[in-house]
Order: structure tokens, then C-alpha cells, then sequence
């Protein structure tokens, strides 16, 4: 049976009113990971007396970041004989909640990966 005229015209509507929704529940998701990754960034520069945070991925190329979309950083300055990492991760992931995060070293990167941060990265002061 065919849609009549104005029952399409309330499915566009009603889609209309969802993409509006989920582009403003994303921008608001973006705003609050953003807003972790610098508390995250500061813990990584003060306490455990990193050189450089970096954020890569979805969130520094501004794509979509939805709920299943994570935080990723790279840091560069780690010391393993100081601090270990599984403390260090469990400090920030209490930050970054509800989002997951991955936080990768300069040890640990591999070359393609190193690649890719620097040339979208953004340096997280």
C-alpha cells in the first residue's frame, strides 16, 4: 500500500528531528571527551612528568565520535623505571569514564601508527 503524501511528510519530519538529535547528543560527547582529555593530558604532565600528549584517532580529526568511538593517546616521555603503566592507565581511564580510552608510548608505537600521529595528531598543552 502506498504512503500517502502526508504520511511521508511526517516520516521525513520525524527523521529530520532524529538526525538533529543525534548530531547534538555527538557534539555534546565530543565537548565532554575534549574536556577529559585535557584533565588527562595535565595528570600525564604532573604526575607522571610526561613530555608530550598527543590526541589521535577520531576525536583529533573531528570525525564522528559516537558511543562507540574511544579516546586515543599518545604520549611520549613515559619512564618505565618510575612509574608503572597499569597505574598510570587506571588514573586516566577514572577521567576519561564513560569513554574508553588507549594510551600508547613512544616505546610501544609502532612506525606506521608513529606516522599517523604525527601527521594528524594534536599536541594536547
Amino acid at each position: 500500500m502506498p504512503l500517502s503524501d502526508q504520511e511521508r511528510k511526517n516520516i521525513r519530519e520525524t527523521w529530520r528531528i532524529k538526525v538533529k538529535k543525534d548530531r547534538e547528543i555527538e557534539t555534546y560527547r565530543k565537548k565532554e571527551a575534549f574536556d577529559r582529555v585535557y584533565k588527562i593530558a595535565k595528570i600525564l604532565k604532573e604526575k607522571y612528568f610526561v613530555d608530550k600528549v598527543i590526541l589521535y584517532g577520531s576525536l583529533a580529526r573531528d570525525d564522528r565520535f559516537d558511543n562507540l568511538s574511544d579516546i586515543d593517546i599518545f604520549i611520549d616521555g613515559w619512564d618505565d623505571s618510575k612509574f608503572n603503566y597499569w597505574t598510570m592507565l587506571i588514573d586516566v581511564e577514572n577521567i576519561a569514564k564513560p569513554y574508553k580510552i588507549s594510551i600508547v608510548t613512544q616505546k610501544e608505537a609502532y612506525k606506521s601508527l608513529l606516522n599517523e600521529i604525527l601527521r594528524e595528531g594534536r599536541i594536547i598543552e
